[in-house]
């Protein structure tokens, strides 16, 4: 599962005031044909990262680093400290900031049970609609659809109306409409809200997944053109970068997604993935290489978070069917989200035709 960054993760909470505002990209219209290719040196090591922080950080600190987490080459980067000191401040200090902080830092991990049970538990104790207790309904909201409860999860959607923008809840009940067997219809609906107006960048986001997941990849990448994916969250790029490799657009795939960071080693393993798909149309392996030894490490650690990289991997990369079915199944254990659905049926399906 691809966790969508673009819907409570883009909810940014500001310290000197209860008003939310969304941290959208800015719109830069550049064509990114533009880039130049970054060459990586064959020294680059798989997954360096560094885990310095100093000792006392302030709650305001902590929530700048979970925000910055949505960013290339930090997803994981303080993943384990965070959820060390935000677990400690939660048991000596439960407030709605923290718990909704922790609750953000286990969903990252797939641990919904836990993160759902402090998240209802902020709700419960909450005396105000202030904007922690609003992030928190729509974390939920995102996390139980994950879990596929989806009518709990548009409660929680509905219990936004008035406090968010009108779009924003209904893109959050559209969204989770579409989980249950109605994408088509879906897409349209939220077509027709949308049609010529201006719209946030979680709902471009949306708009552009059920057009990929109808396979209608130019209507897909019209939802999102205008973006700057040096500056979008992973699972934004990771979007846009599927588009274009639907669009047998392998090289610019390889252009951009190679200038997002310096260091090439530090991306996350789902663009690593997209990058050694799209490489399959030159003579180089070197992305096959690096992300075949990033394989290696996540099954040695029975790294069940990337069971879904893991599926993929094995099925457009270094094909192994068997293992695809594995890793697809594990994954929906976790997340039953569409793409997680279909990314277990693909794995049969070409079983099948085996």
């Amino acid at each position: 599962m691809i966790a969508k960054d673009g819907f409570f993760q883009e909810i940014v909470m500001l310290n000197t005031t209860t008003k939310i505002i969304f941290t959208f990209t800015t719109f830069i219209c550049s064509p990114l044909l533009q880039a130049k290719a970054y060459t990586p040196h064959n020294n680059d090591i798989v997954a360096k990262s560094s885990s310095l922080m100093k000792v006392e950080l302030s709650i305001d600190e902590i929530e700048q680093l979970v925000f910055k987490s949505q960013n290339v080459g930090e997803t994981e980067r303080f993943q384990g400290v965070l959820k060390l000191r935000l677990a400690q401040r939660y048991k000596e200090q439960p407030s709605e900031q923290v718990g909704y902080l922790y609750a953000r830092v286990l969903q990252k991990e797939h641990k919904f049970v836990e993160a759902i049970s402090i998240a209802n538990k902020l709700l419960k104790q909450s005396t105000s609609n202030n904007q922690y207790t609003i992030n928190t309904h729509l974390l939920l909201a995102n996390m139980l659809m994950a879990k596929g409860d989806y009518e709990q999860a548009k409660q929680h959607c509905m219990a936004v109306i008035g406090k968010v923008s009108t779009l924003m809840a209904s893109t959050c009940v559209i969204d989770i409409q579409s989980q249950q067997g109605q994408l088509k219809q879906s897409y349209n609906q939220l077509l027709k809200i949308t049609n010529n107006k201006e719209i946030n960048l979680y709902t471009a986001q949306v708009l552009s997944e059920m057009a990929y997941q109808l396979k209608d990849f130019s209507r897909a990448l019209n939802h999102i053109e205008h973006i700057d994916i040096k500056n979008a969250t992973v699972s934004l790029i990771v979007l846009w970068a599927d588009i274009q490799l639907g669009l047998g657009n392998n090289q610019l795939v390889l252009t951009r997604l190679t200038t997002l960071l310096a260091d090439t080693a530090n991306l996350e393993d789902a663009l690593l993935i997209r990058l050694a798909v799209a490489e399959k149309t030159t003579s180089s392996s070197y992305w096959k290489n690096l992300i075949a030894q990033r394989v290696e490490l996540r099954e040695l650690r029975k790294d069940t978070f990337h069971a879904s990289d893991l599926a993929k991997y094995y099925l457009d990369v270094e094909p192994n069917i068997d293992k695809a079915i594995y890793w697809a199944s594990i994954n929906l254990q976790q997340a039953k989200m569409r793409s997680d659905k279909q990314l277990l049926m693909e794995a049969e399906s070409r079983k099948e035709r085996q």
